[in-house]
């Protein structure tokens, strides 16, 4: 069958996760396309140069706590380039020549991708984990409400022949019967899967998102690690302080390194993103999470602190942090043992089996 994938380019969390599904999709014979931006084109430029890499441009919406920012949007330089109507025309006709009309449209939170379903009136299937967002009456917290997913997944996605969310937790939350979306486990990147966990003692890895707005400095998280003589923390940013204590150590962002500390850790400390987790969690790797300001790290790190598998806070203190690290081996006990959280990782098997069964159903023909 003739399938478009697309995946969102913000980040490489999308790019990871839809990495074996594209393999999944190459190894049953189909063919494919991809709709990429940003960081997911260069990604799989890298890793598959034999696939036709169609590059499009995305707007850059901002957010507030409870949904859109309007205004900040339209001032943001990067929705004014005037590249984007080209690149969507140009990418139509790539898949026009090569497919004549494709069977499907799989999305990874790309719209670009859903706008040539719609265009060739052919299925979208949405693969992301923001869609439990719009399929489940998910809680607020404080200013933190599930809007800004609604309104982005409304303007993304309006139609879709199904809506698949990937999750590290089960979403037991009521379901919103107009908008149904099945959840699958979680999707876990080639470059993890398969790995054995090895911890060393006091071994501690760090991320911060280069995305990130901590309340804390970096130096004043360096002052905390540095009361903990007791672990060595690797600390993956892309910053240089000018003062390091002897258990600490600076390592520029890589995706290789990081999963090869990771592995390696006996606890990690970082932001709330649903890729991080889902791979701290099958390496049985306890978290401190300090969630980002919106709505998904939000409930990610609730999730987390509740099951047990780690705590979160709005900054690192020496206390909590503390806490977390002597009491490693009960968070990995609660982990194994919530009912909530996923303890299988295969989902893009379960994914791919559900596209084969619409296709064989004639949904594509």
């Amino acid at each position: 069958m003739k399938i478009v994938l697309g995946v969102c380019g913000f980040g490489l969390g999308h790019s990871v996760r839809e990495r074996p599904v594209l393999e999944g999709l190459l190894a049953r014979g189909h063919q494919v396309i991809l709709v990429t931006n940003d960081q997911s084109h260069d990604f799989f430029n890298r890793h598959f140069p034999e696939v036709p890499n169609l590059r499009v441009y995305v707007p850059v919406i901002h957010t507030t706590p409870q949904g859109l920012d309007y205004q900040a949007t339209a001032d943001d330089p990067r929705n004014g380039q005037g590249e984007e109507q080209r690149a969507f025309w140009t990418a139509c006709a790539e898949v026009e020549r090569r497919f004549g009309r494709p069977d499907l449209v799989v999305s990874d939170y790309d719209m670009v991708s859903a706008q040539v379903a719609y265009l060739f009136d052919v299925p979208l299937v949405t693969l992301d984990q923001q869609s439990k967002f719009l399929g489940y009456e998910c809680p607020s917290f404080g200013d933190f409400t599930p809007g800004e997913h609604r309104r982005r997944l409304g303007y993304f996605f309006p139609k879709a022949a199904r809506r698949v969310a990937t999750s590290f937790f089960a979403v037991d939350y009521p379901a919103v019967p107009r908008f149904p979306v099945t959840v699958i486990p979680p999707i876990l990147g080639r470059d993890v899967a398969g790995r054995v966990p090895a911890p060393e003692p006091g071994r501690v890895t760090v991320y911060l998102s280069a995305a990130s707005s901590l309340a804390q400095p970096l130096e004043e998280l360096v002052e905390v690690f540095a009361e903990l003589t007791e672990h060595h923390f690797t600390c993956f940013v892309d910053a240089d302080p000018t003062r390091l204590p002897a258990n600490v150590s600076i390592r520029p962002v890589s995706r290789a390194a990081f999963v090869d500390s990771l592995s390696r850790s006996e606890a990690v400390v970082a932001t709330a993103g649903h890729n991080l987790i889902t791979e701290a969690l099958y390496l049985q790797v306890p978290m401190f999470l300090v969630p980002f300001h919106h709505y998904e790290q939000q409930l990610n790190a609730r999730v987390i602190s509740e099951s047990g598998a780690g705590r979160a806070a709005e900054t690192v203190t020496r206390a909590e942090l503390g806490e977390l690290l002597e009491g490693l081996e009960e968070h990995r006990r609660r982990s194994r043992e919530s009912d909530r959280l996923f303890t299988t990782f295969d989902g893009d098997t379960v994914f791919l089996d559900m596209v084969e069964a619409m296709l064989h159903e004639g949904v594509g023909a």
